[in-house]
C-alpha cells in the first residue's frame, strides 16, 4: 500500500510538471503597434451625428450657399450621422460607421481627432472610406461623373484646423466600395497630431444622394523618435577653406521650391528631410521621376510652391494667310487654348504583392501589358498599354473636368479595387494615379489579410484560437501522462498480489 501511495504522489507531481512545461512552451502572440485613436471604429454613442471621440469640420462658401451660382464652384455645410445599415447594403465595416452627406448641395467636410504622440516619431493614419452619388437609393450604382475626392490627412503639430499645416493623401475617387486610404508624417515638436478624413463634392451639379462613410480608423507609430545624442565638438580647422554647405532650397521664378539631387539622395529621404508626404512629392514631380522613384544627380525635385504645369506644346509653323477675294471678309483665326488651362493625368501599373492598394517601390515593381483607357465627357481621351519600364505615362493636354479611367489587367492578373476610376482634373495641373494588380490565383485562393481592415473582433478571434490550441496541447499531454500512470499502477498491483 505504501508503494501504491508513493507512486500516486509521484504521478501527481509528474502531471503538474508536465502542465507547467507545456504552458511555458507557448509561443508568445505577435506584438502589434498600438492604435492611438479614441473610438477608431466610430462606435456609439454619437453626439449631433458625430461619433464619440471625433469632431466635425466643414468648409462654408457663405452667401453662395444661398444664391447657388450655376458653376457650382462652392461648398456648404452637410450633415453627419451614424450609419447602422439596416438594409445590409454594405455601408458599414462594423456597427456603425460615420456618415457625412447632403442632398442637392455641394459640400466639403469630414471629421477629425487630435492625439498625443511622441515628438519626432513617424506616424501612419489609415481608414476605410466609401462614397456614393446618385439620384436613386442604393443599391443603385453611383453616377460615374460625380467624384467624391476622398482624402485623409495629418497635421504634424496637432492644431486641429483642416485648412492649415495638413499633409493630405492623394485623392481617391472610388465609389460604391470600401477603399483603404493612408498617409504618413513625422510628428512635430508639439507632441500631438490631428488626423482628418475629407470628402469634397464640388464643381458638379448636385444630386439627391451625395454621401461618404468612414470606418476602421487606425493611428500608429511606425518609427519611434530618435533620442538626441550629445553633439561632438568639431575638430580644429586644418584649412582656411570652409566646408561646402549642403544645398539650401530656394524658390524658382515660378514660385516653386526645389531640391537639387545630390549623391546618395532618395525620394523617401527627401520627403523626410522636408517633412513632405512621399505621395505629394510624386504628384508634384509626376513625369520626371524614373522607375521606382529613381533620381539623377543634379535633378530638380519640386518640394512645394507652384503646381505642376504641363509643358507648352511646340507651336506649329505659321501658315501663310489665305488669299481673300476682293469684297470678301477674311475668316477669324481659331484660337488654341493656352497650355496653362489644360490638365494632365500620369498613370502607372504595378504588381501589388500584398494586395493593400499601395505601392512599395522596394518590392512591388511596374507591370507591362495593362491597357488603360481614359474617357471624358466629350468622349475617349486616349488609350495606353504599359511596358513596365517607362511609366508613369502622362495623358496630356486634357480639358479640365471629370473623367473615367478604365483598365484591362495583364493576363493572369486582376485589379486591386474596381475596374473604373473617377478622376476630376483641374486646369494647369497634373494628377497621378498608380494602379495595383494582384495575381488572379493569389487574389482568389491566397488572399492576404490587410492590416488596414483588421478589426478588434479579428484580433480577439486570433487570440481565442491561440488559447484553444494551447488548451488542446496541454490536455493531450495530461491525458498521455494519466494513461502511463494507470498502466504503471495496474502493473504494480498485479505484482503485489
Amino acid at each position: 500500500m505504501q508503494l501504491k501511495r508513493a507512486f500516486l504522489i509521484f504521478s501527481v507531481l509528474v502531471l503538474l510538471a508536465g502542465g507547467l512545461y507545456a504552458t511555458s512552451t507557448r509561443q508568445p502572440a505577435t506584438a502589434q503597434a498600438q492604435n492611438l485613436l479614441v473610438n477608431p471604429g466610430f462606435d456609439m454613442p454619437y453626439n449631433d451625428g458625430v461619433a464619440n471621440g471625433w469632431a466635425a469640420w466643414y468648409e462654408d462658401s457663405g452667401d453662395k450657399c444661398n444664391t447657388k451660382p450655376p458653376d457650382w464652384d462652392f461648398v456648404c455645410r452637410p450633415g453627419w450621422g451614424e450609419e447602422m445599415d439596416y438594409n445590409s447594403l454594405g455601408l458599414t465595416q462594423g456597427a456603425p460607421s460615420q456618415h457625412v452627406g447632403a442632398q442637392y448641395i455641394t459640400w466639403h467636410a469630414g471629421v477629425y481627432q487630435t492625439v498625443s504622440v511622441p515628438a519626432g516619431s513617424r506616424v501612419r493614419f489609415t481608414v476605410m472610406g466609401y462614397s456614393r452619388a446618385a439620384n436613386e437609393q442604393p443599391p443603385a450604382p453611383s453616377y460615374t461623373d460625380w467624384a467624391p475626392r476622398m482624402q485623409v490627412g495629418i497635421d504634424p503639430e496637432g492644431r486641429g484646423q483642416w485648412y492649415t499645416g495638413v499633409v493630405w493623401s492623394g485623392e481617391n475617387n472610388i465609389r460604391d466600395s470600401w477603399q483603404a486610404l493612408a498617409v504618413e508624417v513625422t510628428a512635430g515638436a508639439s507632441g500631438k497630431v490631428t488626423v482628418f478624413v475629407s470628402s469634397q463634392f464640388r464643381l458638379v451639379v448636385p444630386v439627391a444622394h451625395m454621401d461618404s462613410w468612414w470606418d476602421n480608423a487606425r493611428l500608429e507609430v511606425v518609427t519611434p523618435a530618435v533620442p538626441p545624442t550629445a553633439t561632438p565638438q568639431p575638430p580644429a580647422p586644418t584649412s582656411a577653406v570652409p566646408p561646402t554647405p549642403r544645398f539650401t532650397p530656394t524658390p524658382r521664378p515660378d514660385g516653386a521650391v526645389v531640391h537639387i539631387v545630390q549623391s546618395g539622395d532618395t525620394l523617401f529621404g527627401i520627403a523626410l528631410q522636408y517633412n513632405v508626404a512621399l505621395d505629394e512629392l510624386r504628384r508634384l514631380n509626376a513625369g520626371t521621376l524614373g522607375q521606382n522613384d529613381l533620381l539623377q544627380i543634379g535633378q530638380e525635385i519640386v518640394i512645394s510652391g507652384a503646381p505642376i504645369t504641363l509643358p507648352t506644346p511646340t507651336p506649329k509653323p505659321t501658315e501663310a494667310a489665305p488669299t481673300v477675294a476682293p469684297g470678301e471678309t477674311p475668316a477669324a483665326p481659331t484660337q488654341a487654348a493656352p497650355a496653362g488651362d489644360m490638365a494632365g493625368l500620369c498613370v502607372s501599373a504595378y504588381y501589388d504583392r500584398n494586395g493593400d492598394g499601395f505601392q512599395q517601390p522596394e518590392s512591388e515593381g511596374l507591370l507591362p501589358s495593362a491597357v488603360i483607357a481614359l474617357v471624358g465627357t466629350a468622349g475617349p481621351a486616349g488609350t495606353y498599354t504599359t511596358d513596365g519600364i517607362s511609366e508613369p505615362y502622362c495623358f496630356q493636354n486634357l480639358q479640365p473636368g471629370n473623367y473615367v479611367l478604365r483598365q484591362t489587367p495583364p493576363a493572369g492578373y486582376q485589379a486591386v479595387g474596381p475596374g473604373e476610376w473617377g478622376v476630376m482634373l483641374s486646369g494647369g495641373q497634373v494628377s497621378a494615379l498608380q494602379l495595383g494588380y494582384a495575381r488572379a490565383a493569389e487574389a482568389t485562393s491566397e488572399a492576404q489579410p490587410t492590416p488596414v481592415t483588421e478589426t478588434p473582433t479579428e484580433e480577439a478571434a486570433g487570440g481565442l484560437n491561440k488559447t484553444l490550441n494551447t488548451i488542446v496541447r496541454i490536455s493531450g499531454i495530461i491525458v498521455l501522462l494519466l494513461l502511463i500512470s494507470v498502466a504503471a499502477l495496474f502493473f504494480l498491483s498485479r505484482r503485489a498480489r
